[in-house]
């Protein structure tokens, strides 16, 4: 059922045609055939047969409708213009769009659509295209009109405009380029036109030669344009005498696929860029690509980019001189890149850095980041360190095994960890004394005074100054200190070897 808006539309447009029948035929703008006149123009004939249809009749009309042709169309619509009201409407789909014509006559519906609806630039095309295409001609149309230049490909200047503001490229680019050149983006060059669209990815909707390409006819569209990509993939973090990359950066891909809309405007951007980084990739010489610059074999620089963690820090730091052939990474943290390579040097890099307590680490932590596992190699190589600069004893009495376990904790992981141990220790009178000495000595005692009575605290206080050292010391001091401690709480025993 037709709406009486769309009717009404279709019925004005049946009038026009009734005072110019030609109006569907292009404007001529090809110099050789002088505006259509002579009989040279592919037109010739065709404006002819349309131009006998004006005054006809009704009945004339109807005979003319019958005929599939252009004119039949012409002919079927303007016998619309006699009708108060169309009643009855079809519908054709074409790509993401419906059009609505009314049936009269036997003329192709296909040029039914194109003459009733002749206000779409693009739909309007279908009344002469097939001409065009038998006669090798060059169509162009706009917001109101089609434009014929006949063998000649260069466009119009205002069907270049018409593009230009349909496509919203101002000048010819979307903002972000004119912003920025070197920003990565598709570069159409139209040649005939001496025009270059710049459309970077963000910008990029859809296939920018198709959107074109719909309001334009040419037997060698293939040869008019050209797509490549242009600006700065990669940038460097300092100039090189001779760039590694070079040669991989001035690829470009193939834009056959491209021209023949089986590809859209991101499609061919992200092509190139996979393709730049492939060729980057296959190269024998290490490069580090990270983040879109290249720092060519800088490692420290790279790490100046990415902040890591200590551990992360020496674990990249061992890691990416052993690499032989290029790093390129985008998004990347410094777990990303180690995650890369973690199982072909993640147990290196972690026995490396605790030793042979790293296979432990890896067999009970197997499933965490990289990162983490690192974190506690990390961990366990501070410990060691630290013990490193105590003095080794075969059997500690338990009251000093229990002061010592409080220092080394408290060196390896601070007063949260030596608090801890305190926490865990089932403690008898003395080792309550001695664990409050240690509290005092860490400046901890003042949340966990509940916990010990008036003795115990009395007596922690006096081996305060024994914790203290305890805490501080090392080598045979930290031996002394431990016997000093363990003589001053009472005991008889000494701490040995």
């Amino acid at each position: 059922m037709a709406t009486k808006v769309q009717g009404e539309r279709i019925r004005q447009w049946a009038l026009r045609l009734r005072e110019n029948p030609a109006l569907v035929l292009p404007e001529c703008r090809d110099d050789t055939c002088h505006g259509g006149l002579f009989r040279s123009c592919a037109f010739s004939g065709l404006r002819k047969k349309l131009d006998g249809l004006r005054g006809l009749d009704r009945e004339a009309l109807a005979r003319y409708a019958d005929r599939r042709g252009l004119a039949g169309a012409v002919a079927g619509t303007m016998l619309l213009a006699e009708e108060e009201r169309i009643p009855y409407l079809a519908a054709r789909q074409m790509g993401d769009k419906t059009y609505v014509y009314a049936k009269r006559g036997e003329a192709d519906d296909e040029k039914l659509v194109a003459v009733q609806n002749f206000d779409d630039p693009h739909v309007r095309m279908l009344a002469v295209v097939d001409l065009a295409a038998k006669k090798n001609l060059h169509l162009y149309s706009v917001e109101d009109k089609m434009l014929c230049t006949g063998g000649t490909a260069t466009p119009p200047p205002e069907f270049v405009s018409f593009v230009l503001h349909r496509l919203k490229l101002t000048d010819g680019a979307c903002p972000h380029v004119r912003e920025n050149r070197d920003r990565p983006h598709l570069a159409l060059v139209w040649h005939p036109a001496g025009v270059t669209l710049r459309l970077c990815r963000s910008c990029a909707t859809g296939n920018t030669l198709a959107g074109i390409s719909q309001y334009l006819y040419s037997p060698r569209l293939r040869d008019e344009f050209t797509a490549r990509v242009e600006g700065t993939l990669i940038s460097c973090h300092q100039s090189c005498p001779d760039c590694a990359i070079e040669e991989a950066l001035a690829v470009q891909v193939d834009d056959d696929m491209y021209v023949q809309n089986q590809m859209s405007d991101a499609e061919f951007i992200d092509n190139w860029k996979k393709k730049v980084q492939w060729n980057i990739e296959k190269m024998d010489t290490p490069v580090l690509v990270v983040n879109g610059t290249c720092y060519g074999r800088d490692v420290e620089a790279v790490l100046d980019a990415l902040s890591p963690q200590p551990w992360e820090a020496a674990a990249l730091r061992s890691l990416l001189p052993r690499l032989d052939r290029p790093l390129v990474i985008e998004e990347a943290t410094p777990n990303k890149i180690l995650s890369r390579y973690w199982d072909t040097h993640g147990q290196a890099l972690v026995t490396e850095m605790a030793g042979e307590r790293g296979n432990d680490l890896l067999r009970r932590h197997g499933r965490r980041t990289p990162s983490e596992i690192l974190e506690l190699a990390f961990q366990e190589k501070e410990k060691q360190d630290v013990l490193a600069h105590l003095p080794s004893f075969d059997a500690l009495p338990p009251l000093a095994d229990f002061a010592h376990r409080i220092a080394t904790a408290h060196r390896v992981g601070g007063a949260r960890e030596a608090v801890r141990v305190v926490h865990g220790e089932e403690m008898d009178v003395k080792k309550k004394a001695v664990a409050y000495a240690f509290l005092l000595a860490m400046d901890k005692a003042g949340g966990e005074q509940w916990r010990y009575g008036d003795m115990e605290r009395d007596f922690g206080g006096h081996l305060e100054p024994y914790a203290r050292r305890l805490l501080q010391e090392t080598g045979d001091a930290y031996r002394s200190a431990l016997q000093e401690m363990l003589t001053a709480a009472g005991s008889t025993r000494t701490v040995g070897g």
